[in-house]
């Protein structure tokens, strides 16, 4: 068993020796991300695709009605400039084509809830009758890159806790031809 102590010396808690370091008795912990890798609820997917200018490319999550909830961020980089948007709820009239996320535990046969499908449009005009964002709530836009010069990079730091039994659509507008760059990263996780 590792004790800890407060200045006086007395012992303010135990803590069984499985979580303290055998030579020091620090109390080893682990980030709450990381223990979900350990559990086999943790996913990624990631993809490079070549934009044509002005093509818009939609990458479509569901998410299953339960309580496990899935906890998301994103990330992205361009290499000339690319307007971004992140929506929920958006309708989404024609699914794209199905991808399949990795577990990040590689010995676990866990699979996500979420659905994740890819389409291309050559407008904004298609790319609103195929994934309709009129209605849907705007969570994040940005502008990544400098003129149609340089690429960028975005995406969210902090995790969105996506609401279950919901649609949301990443969109990516070349705004100058070239290639992004993008890796989502989530983890599923029932509230107790």
């Amino acid at each position: 068993m590792g004790k800890l102590y407060d200045k006086t010396g007395a012992v303010v808690v135990t803590v069984a020796s499985d979580h303290t370091d055998s030579i020091t008795d620090a109390v080893t912990t682990i980030e709450y991300e990381h223990n979900e890798i350990h559990a086999g609820e943790s996913y990624e997917y990631t993809e490079v695709r070549d934009q044509t200018i002005d093509h818009v490319w939609d990458i479509q999550i569901t998410t299953p009605n339960t309580t496990k909830w899935a906890h998301f961020t994103f990330e992205f980089d361009s290499e000339k400039e690319t307007d971004w948007y992140f929506y929920e709820n958006p309708v989404i009239v024609l699914a794209g084509t199905a991808v399949t996320p990795l577990n990040h535990n590689r010995n676990s046969t866990n699979t996500t809830g979420l659905v994740i499908k890819t389409i291309t449009n050559t407008t904004t005009g298609n790319a609103n009758a195929d994934t309709t964002v009129a209605a849907a709530t705007l969570l994040m836009h940005g502008i990544s890159g400098d003129g149609k010069k340089a690429g960028g990079q975005g995406g969210s730091r902090h995790e969105w806790i996506l609401d279950q039994n919901q649609d949301y659509v990443l969109r990516f507008i070349a705004t100058a031809a070239g290639y992004v760059n993008y890796h989502l990263d989530w983890y599923e996780h029932t509230s107790k």
